[in-house]
């Protein structure tokens, strides 16, 4: 059911109440994820632990019901196992012929798996353990292993996380008789031909592994999260529409940027880690104002607020780093 089909159901004299409308639920247990997400990530400030806000928002930013506890816990040991697959792969990089083709196997079967439906969320982060973990492998054992354990770390958090901002702000109650009126959900689209499946997954890897091979051979770690968005924009559907859908990728990547750069200046000014959550809570409450809006630009809103917290939370210097690291992420 969408947002605006549910809100529409909910009675009109519960309006009196803010708990009682779907959106607002929605605006405020996204801005109470992302803070308490960011709180306890930065407090105990493991390696790459800013990637607990920004999981925590993929699954606070959609329009859907609480997940059930086990599609949260099967989410861990699906990430857990992709760690243990990055690793395994990273015992290849010293033959570098025979693990760039088993990375072209393994991101083949991951794009196809996508073509084909799969959950692109759970695509997403095996893509993000066997890209990062076998360059770092690259570099130091040690390094990869502790990141892929706090990759699954990481991954439990954003989910307690999740789960205590449903218990915390629960979606609306809707009278059964109002529940039954809804209108049926939209039917899901044709599923691809194998050889569409095939031809899509062969250009995204065709994409990502040249990239792959680059950074395994300049071992460009400051640079390596470049490698990640281009994985992940390879999942995008929407490029496939044109250069205006690249355009608002970029316009939604800038305002982020922005964002971030005015939202570290303020943290200069006020270096308290109270002020930075509180922060945090005000950014998640303006940009899912227009995240959960009806605009057509809505998605543009959640994308930028994952480029603030990804900015910030692996920004620790000064505000030259946080212009380039956004400028990077733009280009």
């Amino acid at each position: 059911m969408s947002a605006e089909a549910a809100t529409a159901l909910v009675p009109a004299s519960s309006s009196v109440s803010w708990l009682s409308d779907l959106r607002t639920v929605r605006i405020l247990r996204y801005a109470f994820g992302s803070a308490l997400a960011m709180a306890v990530a930065m407090g105990f400030d493991w390696p790459l632990s800013f990637l607990t806000a920004v999981l925590t928002l993929t699954f606070l930013g959609a329009r859907s019901t609480r997940p059930a506890v086990k599609a949260l816990l099967g989410f861990v040991l699906i990430i857990a196992a992709a760690s243990a697959v990055g690793l395994l792969v990273g015992l290849l990089v010293s033959y570098p012929a025979v693990y760039m083709l088993s990375l072209a196997l393994i991101l083949f079967n991951l794009f196809y798996a996508k073509a084909g439906g799969a959950n692109p969320l759970l695509i997403t982060w095996m893509l993000i353990a066997v890209l990062l973990i076998p360059i770092l492998t690259s570099l130091s054992g040690f390094l990869a292993y502790v990141v892929a354990v706090y990759l699954v770390i990481g991954a439990a958090a954003a989910v307690a996380v999740v789960w205590l901002a449903h218990i915390a702000l629960p979606d609306p109650y809707l009278e059964p008789a109002a529940a039954a009126a809804a209108p049926a959900p939209a039917p899901a689209p044709e599923p691809l031909t194998r050889e569409r499946r095939v031809l899509l997954a062969a250009t995204s890897t065709l994409v990502v592994c040249p990239i792959a091979g680059i950074f395994l051979a300049y071992q460009k770690t400051d640079a390596l999260i470049v490698l990640i968005f281009v994985a992940l924009l390879t999942l995008q559907p929407s490029l496939a529409a044109g250069h205006k859908a690249g355009m608002a990728l970029i316009v939604g990547n800038l305002i982020g940027g922005v964002a971030s750069i005015i939202f570290y200046n303020l943290l200069v000014l006020v270096p308290h880690f109270g002020f930075m959550v509180l922060l945090t809570l005000f950014c998640a409450l303006l940009f899912g104002l227009g995240l959960f809006s009806e605009s057509k630009w809505a998605p543009l809103f959640g994308m930028a607020f994952s480029t603030v917290l990804i900015i910030i939370g692996s920004t620790t210097s000064s505000f030259g780093d946080a212009g380039a690291k956004a400028t990077t992420r733009v280009i």
